[in-house]
């Protein structure tokens, strides 16, 4: 499916207060889920679940979905079941933790749509909705930092927003970010200071973990 058809499916989730509502960020990540068939997919930070399922729908063998707030593991579960039904939800997992406690998980695919506003840029979000949106850091990639520093899968698929030129950065070992897709989307208000024109480029980027010499 494409973003359009997630984003429309990422409407009808059961999003409780304080989750993250799937944004058209979530439904291009979803979109670009098609590949997982037979995979161990980890939802990282999955909100309302639009990511986990999307990957149950593609085929994935297991999916676990990550996240802090119980709330959301509790949203991710009744979305998966009112979506997919009762057998896609048998190969769903619920995992209450944070990002700093993902390195037990074993996957072959970890996928995320971490928090990425600059800091600069939390001023602009309502105070109900910061804590969604914190954790960028200066740059915008201290989330996917984290994750990365953290994660035990053999491979991270994330959203970057284009104006973070996620693609210069390094990341200690980690393949060189490689991009699988990009598109314009819409972006909201408070990115008005990198995206004047609140349309612009977002890419999917994938890293591979580098083996250790020896």
């Amino acid at each position: 499916m494409d973003i359009e058809q997630w984003a429309e499916i990422g409407g009808t989730l059961q999003t409780s207060d304080g989750v993250h509502r799937p944004s058209r960020f979530s439904a291009f990540l979803a979109a670009g889920m098609d590949d997982c068939g037979d995979l161990t997919v980890i939802d990282a930070g999955c909100g309302a679940g639009l990511v986990a399922v999307a990957a149950l729908q593609a085929g994935a063998r297991h999916v676990v979905a990550q996240d802090y707030d119980p709330k959301a593991l509790h949203d991710t579960a009744r979305n998966v079941t009112r979506v997919l039904g009762s057998r896609a939800r048998a190969r769903l997992t619920l995992w209450e933790a944070d990002w700093s406690r993902l390195r037990p998980m074993k996957a072959d695919l970890l996928a995320v749509n971490p928090p990425q506003r600059p800091a600069a840029l939390l001023p602009a979000v309502p105070q109900n909705q910061r804590h969604l949106h914190d954790g960028g850091g200066p740059d915008g990639l201290a989330a996917i930092r984290l994750v990365l520093r953290h994660a035990g899968a053999g491979r991270v698929r994330t959203t970057a927003a284009a104006a973070l030129r996620f693609d210069t950065r390094e990341f200690p070992g980690w393949s060189a970010p490689r991009c699988v897709a990009m598109t314009e989307l819409p972006y909201d208000p408070a990115w008005r200071a990198l995206v004047p024109d609140l349309l612009g480029q977002v890419g999917i980027w994938e890293l591979h973990r580098e083996c250790a010499d020896g």
